[in-house]
């Protein structure tokens, strides 16, 4: 199935929604696991990116007004696209901040 394209309005607010410490969470993510739906074992419990923190980030899209045409699958097949596009968005945190304020 065909990936959606990721408006770069949502890449912002999912930037600011998430923060610092949602944005160092998913890098350091990546880095220690090569990529960003990782599963790793904590003490004998599964930890599943995808099913626990994705849902949140897919709950966030289905929320943000900026998806709602989307099904169900377009939200699985792109929220760790979107979640790449927010950790190679450069523009300090408190800018994209002042730009959605207008938009809440």
């Amino acid at each position: 199935m065909p990936k959606r394209a990721i408006p770069p309005e949502l890449i912002i607010k999912t930037r600011a929604w998430l923060g610092d410490d949602g944005c160092k969470f998913f890098d350091e993510v990546k880095k220690g696991h090569g990529k960003i739906n990782a599963c790793w074992d904590e003490g004998g419990i599964p930890h599943p990116v995808h099913f626990r923190e994705g849902m949140q980030i897919r709950n966030f899209m289905r929320t943000s007004g900026l998806c709602d045409n989307w099904s169900d699958h377009d939200f699985d097949d792109n929220w760790v696209e979107l979640i790449k596009g927010t950790l190679n968005y450069k523009v300090p945190l408190n800018s994209r901040y002042d730009i959605l304020k207008g938009q809440e």
